[in-house]
Order: C-alpha cells, then sequence, then structure tokens
C-alpha cells in the first residue's frame, strides 16, 4: 500500500512539473508577442509585478511576514538576480529568434549544471555526464549552425539564459539547505521588484487593455510555473523531475505553431532531441 501511494504521489508530482515548465512555455510565448511593443525591463517587471498575487494566495496570512527570513540573505540576493538577468536576455533573444528555437537553446541549462555542479557544489562529475554533456552541446550546434545567418550570433542571448538559469538552479540548491521553497521564490521576486521598478521610468510605453492583459497573464504564468516546481519537488526527488523540464519545448512550439504561425525545421527537431536525450541520458547516470 505504502508503494502504490508512494507512486501515485511520484506522479503527481510529475504532473505538477510538467504543468509549471509548461507555463514558462506560453510565458516565453507570449513575451514574444510583447516585445515587438514594449521594452524588455517593462515585460521583466510586469512578470515580477503579477506574480505577487500568486505568493500571496499559496501562503497563509500568517505566514507572509516570515517570508522574507533566511540564513543567508547575500546568496539569496546573489540568486534572485539571476532569473532577471535570464529572463532579460531570453526576451532579447525572441526578437531575433523564433521561439521553438530559443526555447531550445535554453534546454543547454541541465548540461551547464553539471559543468557547475563540480567546482561549485564539489560534486563529482564522472565520464558518463561528461559524455552527456558534450553529446548535448552538439544538439546545440546542430540548431544554432554557425554561419547559417543572424541566428548564429542571437543565439548567443538564449545560451546565456540557460548557463545564467543553470547558474540559478545551482545556488538554489545552495540557498535550500537552510531556507524552506517559498522563502527562495519571495527572494526571488522581491530582487526583481526592487531592480526594475525604479527603472520604469527609463522604458516604458503606454499599453492597450489588451497588452495589459498580456502582462498580467506573463506574471501569473511566472507566479504559477514557479509555485508547481516548488510543490512538485516538495513531493518527488530533484532526479526524477528534471528530465521533464524539456516537455516546455512541447509548449513553446504548439505556441509558436498556433498563436505566431512559426514552423520549426527539420534540424530544430533533430538538434532538440539530441539536447533531450543528451539532459535525460545526464540526469539518469547522475541518479
Amino acid at each position: 500500500m505504502a508503494a502504490l501511494q508512494g507512486e501515485r504521489t511520484r506522479r503527481s508530482a510529475i504532473l505538477l512539473f510538467v504543468a509549471g515548465v509548461s507555463c514558462f512555455g506560453v510565458m516565453d510565448g507570449i513575451g514574444k508577442l510583447l516585445v515587438v511593443d514594449f521594452p524588455v525591463l517593462q515585460i521583466v517587471w510586469a512578470r515580477y509585478a503579477f506574480a505577487v498575487p500568486i505568493i500571496l494566495a499559496t501562503t497563509a496570512p500568517a505566514g507572509w511576514v516570515s517570508l522574507l527570513r533566511c540564513e543567508r540573505p547575500l546568496l539569496q540576493a546573489v540568486r534572485g538576480l539571476l532569473p532577471l538577468l535570464a529572463g532579460a536576455s531570453i526576451l532579447l533573444g525572441l526578437r531575433l529568434m523564433s521561439l521553438a528555437d530559443a526555447t531550445v537553446l535554453t534546454f543547454a541549462a541541465p548540461l551547464f549544471v553539471v559543468v557547475l555542479s563540480g567546482p561549485m557544489l564539489h560534486e563529482r562529475v564522472g565520464t558518463a555526464s561528461w559524455v552527456g554533456v558534450c553529446a548535448g552541446f552538439v544538439g546545440v550546434l546542430i540548431v544554432v549552425r554557425p554561419g547559417a545567418g543572424s541566428i548564429a550570433w542571437a543565439a548567443l542571448l538564449p545560451l546565456a539564459t540557460a548557463f545564467l538559469f543553470a547558474l540559478y538552479q545551482v545556488l538554489t540548491r545552495l540557498a535550500s539547505r537552510g531556507d524552506p521553497p517559498a522563502t527562495t521564490l519571495a527572494w526571488t521576486i522581491l530582487i526583481g521588484l526592487l531592480l526594475t521598478t525604479p527603472l520604469l521610468h527609463l522604458a516604458w510605453a503606454e499599453a492597450s487593455f489588451a497588452a495589459w492583459l498580456l502582462l498580467i497573464i506573463s506574471g501569473l504564468l511566472y507566479g504559477t510555473g514557479q509555485f508547481l516546481l516548488i510543490r512538485a519537488l516538495a513531493a518527488a526527488p530533484a532526479n526524477i523531475l528534471t528530465p521533464f523540464t524539456y516537455t516546455q519545448i512541447v509548449a513553446a512550439v504548439l505556441f509558436g505553431m498556433l498563436v505566431l504561425g512559426e514552423l520549426p525545421d527539420p534540424w530544430t527537431f533533430v538538434g532538440t532531441a539530441l539536447i533531450v536525450l543528451a539532459g535525460i541520458y545526464v540526469v539518469r547516470r547522475a541518479r
């Protein structure tokens, strides 16, 4: 009975995780719509501002005051800066690339985690993991195809997002040793709001009702996605859930096809498959 209950809990966690990363895929699609007419700063600010109701709605009022209490404030502050930089990088990349291509390149993040985990977390990285890393970057090269045009240099932006997100995950591991997930999420949104709000007067565009609706939805998706990931990681080990990060590409490709009219070329599918398989291989060997 206990084994059956554990399996059900794991399946529920996987569903929550898939729903969470799918939120990010749709959020990036909305970001591609918004970045045509709005400054990146305004879009990033909206993600943080309209994620606040999600935090308040999913935390008991009695716990609001203690959300920011943590053991290592400097670590939380530095870690909270990384998704802000990553979000800005991917939005700039979406101005120059299709949603599917940009999303695929951000999937190099799990491979960067392997590279960083040794020196930063003092974790031993075996030969099998390095094989997976190399295979994953071959997939990245297939998608980028250096010399194939503007995508080659534009790909540096989503790759920067992947590196920043990987560093974010490594620092989150460190932070989680002393602070609960809700505190980590609260610090993420606080840092984002503190850094973007004072700068809004430098880059602000008037928005229609429809545009404001997209900005609000983007923030709600960001907050909801973070909340779902926290719930999933609380119910199942990260090494089981991490391979399902790649289901984000499904949401991104579907959004690109149905809303943006973007159809990925065959090489993008080939590169995507190789990146996904390499990431899953790395995680399975780590288990």
